[in-house]
This record gives C-alpha cells, sequence and structure tokens, in this order.
C-alpha cells in the first residue's frame, strides 16, 4: 500500500480532491494538446469546422485519460482486496511453489481498518473519474454526430452510412429505370412510324 501512495501516477487518487482534480485535468490537457487535436486537425479543418475538431479530440482525450484512470483502479482494487481477504497468497521463487499465508486476528483487523476507511474511498473516487470520462465522452460524440449530419437530415431520419437520405428502395428505382426506358423507346417508334410501339409484356420479356 505504501508503495502505491508514492508511486507518480498511481498515487495521485490518494491526495485531496483539488490535488487530484488538477493533477487529472493537466493529463486530460496533455493529451487534448499534444496528441489527440493533432490527429483531429487530420481529419477536420480546424479553420471551418473547429467545433467538430474540438469535440473529436476531446474524445481522444477521454479515452487517454480514463485508460490511465483504469490502470490506477486496477491497482488499488488489487490492493482493496488483498486488505479485506483473510488470507494472503503469496509465491516464494514461482508459481509451482505458492503458498497462503492466514492472517492472526489481530493482523486481519488493521488490514480491514486500512481497506475500508483509507483505500474504498480511493477506490469510488476512480470509479467516479471513469464513469465521468465515458459520459463525457458519449456527449461528445453525439454532440459531433450532429454535427456531421447534414443539413435537413435529423437524427431519427433513414441515412446511409455515408450521411445521404434513402428516398425509395433498389426495386423502386429499378422499376422507374425500366418505365422511363420503355416511354422513350414508344416515343422514337412513334416519331418513325407515326403510331405509338406495342406495349411490352413484362412477363413474356423476363422469359
Amino acid at each position: 500500500m505504501i508503495e502505491i501512495q508514492e508511486s507518480a501516477i498511481l498515487g495521485w487518487p490518494a491526495l485531496d480532491f483539488t490535488a487530484y482534480a488538477s493533477r487529472l485535468g493537466g493529463m486530460f490537457t496533455f493529451f487534448w494538446v499534444v496528441i489527440a487535436y493533432p490527429i483531429a486537425c487530420g481529419s477536420y479543418d480546424p479553420s471551418r469546422e473547429f467545433e467538430a475538431c474540438a469535440m473529436s479530440a476531446t474524445v481522444g482525450a477521454l479515452g487517454a485519460t480514463a485508460a490511465m484512470a483504469l490502470n490506477m483502479y486496477n491497482g488499488w482494487t488489487y490492493v482493496e482486496d488483498r486488505l479485506l481477504s483473510a488470507t494472503v497468497e503469496y509465491e516464494e521463487t514461482g508459481w509451482y511453489d505458492g503458498q497462503v499465508y492466514v492472517k492472526d486476528p489481530e493482523m486481519l483487523a488493521r488490514d480491514r481498518l486500512l481497506g475500508m476507511y483509507t483505500v474504498r474511498p480511493v477506490v469510488e473516487t476512480l470509479r467516479k473519474t471513469l464513469f465521468g470520462c465515458g459520459a463525457t465522452a458519449l456527449v461528445s460524440l453525439a454532440g459531433l454526430r450532429m454535427i456531421d449530419l447534414p443539413q435537413g437530415v435529423g437524427m431519427s431520419g433513414d441515412y446511409g452510412s455515408n450521411g445521404g437520405y434513402f428516398s425509395q428502395t433498389k426495386d423502386e428505382a429499378e422499376e422507374e429505370e425500366d418505365a422511363d426506358v420503355e416511354e422513350l423507346m414508344q416515343e422514337e417508334m412513334k416519331r418513325a412510324f407515326g403510331a405509338p410501339a406495342p406495349a411490352v409484356d413484362e412477363t413474356a420479356r423476363r422469359d
């Protein structure tokens, strides 16, 4: 536990809320400015699409920050489990000779007090951090989706992967094209012979 508290990054959640929030905000800002924003500028022109570029960079920076918070969470949950458990598994020289140490009542009471009142609040803080990163990323993705939608198309519209709106099915489009071709043929026959061409039986033509 002392090692994780003194760690350069893993020890952040054990600090007071102001210090932890400022360090986490600094990490997010670093990822946003140095990594996420230059990558987002490759997909969007910041001079014309700054909102989309900023939201895209925010999603990327939140993902990197959440990954770091998840690493902290895994480390602190491991410590919590070891403190609250009545037994401790350890290895002397390898996986094949592992042993289980049973804590005496005094040690178990002390470890559980540390786990309940020192480590568990840190784990809850990290859980809230992960939830906040996920919720903010979802909101940013929704805003980015609204910006990317073409004009006149709402979220409930029937649009395809390219943002275009589907006004008719493929079969309807083919039938409409066949009707246009047939009408053009009749006009050409009428112009050439002075009489309309006989209607073409669709069933016979297909056979």
